[in-house]
């Protein structure tokens, strides 16, 4: 019992993950039930493991190896009727890293892909899966989980068998996802659609999604939700292009024509499907919400400690009102996103702020963005209930908490023995946002959209590129402010409400700074640049290309950087203008490539530094140019590099800028880095670069800029992952 316990907690940590990094090639039968089992596409060292179930779920046996290489084979016994499931583990931590699930029939052992050996193809559409399950009416859910192989011309579609054969025109749910995108389509019910196609998200291959359909026969409605295992997209509610009595089928459509069949699989097949689940179980088709308030509705509240309300303006946190008299009482939590709260007074805008000094008095401060000054966990007291919002407020970074004084009325830094009762009463002076989710227009729009407003309005995204911030030169919030108070006017209708909020969502204008995004409170050791350090070789003066076939009198340099242990990172070409103004460039070029971690610079091969009057940088292949008639600065250099250094990494990973994940990102993301990198896809992707620098060295920036261009955020990610060596697990110093 024990074995088939901890074998259900396993599996349900591959459910979670959907990762299918490794395959498994299954042999034919040797004897009996015996059949060899080979994974491939793992590493040396992996744990591979393979349990074999029964018919009725019941476990029969379990078998393991060790591999030496980039496979490993081992017999197993099926028993001849269920199913397999294959794990493999990490060589170095153990941890999860792959699940294969696996049908056994009398034939042998196959992928568990939704399949027929009678395909239905009608027209242009070849089946390449078909099930049929027992019929369900009224509200129903179904999930299946889709990896995609090859991008091409696909779908999914449920419906119900007496409508004839099940495709496109029948369908009464249908999910496409032609190339880049997932999509859905309104229908008219009469197997017709009435309008066009609305991209969900992007459909990326080699990635594993959760896929749900979620729809009522009674309306004959239904909506998709996709999760990629980090983000859920849900769709707008869709109405069936064929109305059905009740669903009772799903097929997996690709408009290929070659349906045959080899081992289970289609020779022409984009993507597999497994996992099937239909339920009408309102338990089960229950969804958390992916954003929790945790009981703070983005209402104001005040803060009573030893029955006084606290206030916040004066440079230091007292306790000494008997009422909420005026807003230097009125505080409001703030997410910070790493399972802290941060407490903003609204006549200030200050925050409440740990001293330097137990003991010492709490201070009523401005935003500090690059510690965790202000970061305080909730701890709920004894005495809390639903009713009776009572916690002990402990500063993130250490034991202590907030205490105070029953003279001073101060409030101050205790140890725990010390600790203060602070409670939250509810001033139900709402947000402005919270008075918007209870109008009509709000209950319209999808998860996804509530999930983008409620994130950057109500969290740290809000703040630090928001009013509150000051480091920005237009303010999210406030455009946020001024579409809440249209919608809360009373002056337009609730389509004229609707349309405004479509248009706010399909603007992708908004920008963060006018000009090109400035790079400023940088720390000068960012992580993986620390003690990094140059050596720069003899020079070779001659006459020297520095621009397009300009030929200019110079120095070309060997440049080599090394690590703080001493381990040769790269070597630059740099070729220095015979000038003062480029000769000062150069030097400040030294100090600020070193800060700048190598796998983003790593593409860098060649340098040129001059004296122009054209004033610009370039960048692209493996060259950056720098033509400027005027003496630079450290920061000024290290920001415009690392924009250029972005057009670098661009193109040495495939223009990685125009591809179909990066131009979904810019369509999704609510704000635009800068009205510069407006001007095209290149740009746009190096004023990000220069972004995730500016946040790269402070933790509530790194959280905001994940929130505030989420699309943007996972890709940049996804491209330091394959592109860059991995680089980026530093970044887990600044999130978790």
């Amino acid at each position: 019992m024990k074995k088939v316990l901890s074998l259900i907690i396993v599996i349900s940590i591959f459910f979670a993950l959907n990762v299918n990094a490794a395959e498994i090639v299954w042999s034919e039968y040797k004897t009996g039930n015996v059949i060899t089992a080979t994974v491939i596409d793992i590493e040396e060292g992996d744990k591979v493991m393979v349990g074999m179930f029964n018919d009725e779920d019941e476990f029969l046996n379990l078998k393991s190896a060790v591999s030496d290489g980039e496979s490993v084979s081992f017999d197993v016994d099926t028993q001849n009727s269920g199913y397999a499931h294959t794990f493999v583990w990490d060589k170095e931590n153990m941890e999860p890293k792959a699940e294969i699930t696996s049908i056994i029939t009398k034939d042998g052992i196959k992928d568990d892909v939704i399949f027929s050996d009678n395909q239905q193809p009608n027209r242009n559409d070849a089946v390449a899966g078909y099930r049929e399950f027992d019929p369900v009416t009224g509200e129903y859910m179904v999930t299946i989980y889709v990896t995609i192989w090859k991008k091409g011309d696909n779908a999914i579609v449920l419906g119900d068998s007496a409508n004839g054969v099940l495709h496109y025109g029948t369908s009464s749910a249908t999910l496409l996802f032609n190339n880049d995108n997932f999509s859905v389509r309104d229908g008219n019910g009469e197997g017709a659609y009435s309008a066009s196609a609305v991209a969900l998200c992007p459909a990326e291959v080699n990635k594993t999604y959760k896929v749900v359909f979620r729809g009522n026969t009674d309306d004959d409605t239904y909506k998709v939700i996709i999760t990629d295992g980090k983000v859920r997209y849900t769709s707008a509610v869709m109405h069936s292009r064929t109305n059905a009595e009740n669903i009772d089928s799903i097929a997996l459509i690709t408009n290929g024509k070659n349906t045959t069949v080899s081992n289970g699989c289609y020779s022409n097949f984009c993507f597999t499907g497994r996992g099937l689940n239909v339920t009408t179980d309102p338990d089960d088709m229950a969804f958390e919400p992916f954003y929790v308030y945790d009981g703070f509705e983005g209402l104001y509240y005040g803060m009573k400690v030893d029955g006084k309300y606290v206030r916040g303006n004066n440079g230091k946190l007292t306790y000494d009102y008997d009422s909420v008299k005026d807003d230097s009482a009125k505080f409001i939590p703030r997410d910070m996103g790493d399972g802290s709260h941060a407490f903003v007074c609204k006549s200030s805008n200050n925050r409440m702020t740990v001293p330097a000094n137990k003991y010492e008095n709490i201070a009523s401060s401005a935003y500090a963005t690059n510690d965790n000054s202000q970061h305080w966990i909730m701890e709920k007291s004894e005495n809390w209930s639903k009713d009776n919002l009572s916690y002990y407020l402990k500063h993130i970074d250490s034991d202590n908490y907030i205490g105070y004084g029953l003279l001073s009325k101060n409030l101050s830094l205790r140890g725990s023995d010390y600790k203060a009762e602070v409670t939250f009463v509810p001033l139900y002076e709402e947000s402005p946002l919270y008075q918007v989710s209870k109008t009509e227009a709000y209950d319209a729009l999808t998860d996804r959209q509530r999930f983008m407003l409620i994130s950057v309005y109500e969290s740290v995204a809000g703040d630090i590129f928001g009013r509150y911030g000051g480091y920005t030169e237009w303010n999210p919030r406030i455009r946020m402010d001024n579409l809440f108070g249209e919608i809360l006017s009373g002056d337009f209708t609730l389509s004229e409400q609707n349309t405004k909020f479509k248009e706010f969502f399909n603007d992708t204008n908004g920008f963060i700074y006018s000009g090109q995004a400035n790079y400023e409170a940088v720390s000068l050791e960012l992580p993986g640049t620390v003690g990094c350090y140059t050596e720069v070789g003899e020079g070779e003066a001659g006459t020297y290309d520095f621009w397009r076939g300009t030929q200019l009198s110079g120095v070309k340099y060997p440049v080599t950087i090394y690590d703080a242990d001493g381990n040769k990172e790269q070597t630059l070409t740099v070729y220095v203008h015979d000038n003062d103004v480029a000769k000062h460039n150069y030097n400040i070029f030294l100090q600020a490539i070193i800060q700048i971690p190598h796998e983003f610079r790593v593409h860098l091969h060649n340098v040129k530094i001059r004296n122009d009057s054209a004033n610009s940088f370039n960048g692209g292949g493996h060259d950056v140019y720098v033509r400027l008639n005027w003496k630079m600065d450290r920061g000024g250099m290290r920001s415009t590099l690392v924009h250029e250094l972005g057009h670098v990494n661009d193109q040495n990973n495939g223009y990685w800028s125009s591809g179909s994940g990066w131009s979904w990102a810019i369509g999704q993301d609510l704000y635009t880095p800068s009205t510069y990198g407006a001007s095209n896809n290149a740009e746009d992707f190096a004023e990000f670069s220069r972004m995730y620098f500016q946040a790269y060295s402070c933790r509530d920036r790194q959280r905001g800029l994940a929130i505030i261009m989420p699309e943007r955020y996972a890709s940049f990610g996804r491209l330091r992952k394959q592109g860059m060596n991995g680089w980026g697990l530093w970044e887990d110093e600044y999130t978790n």
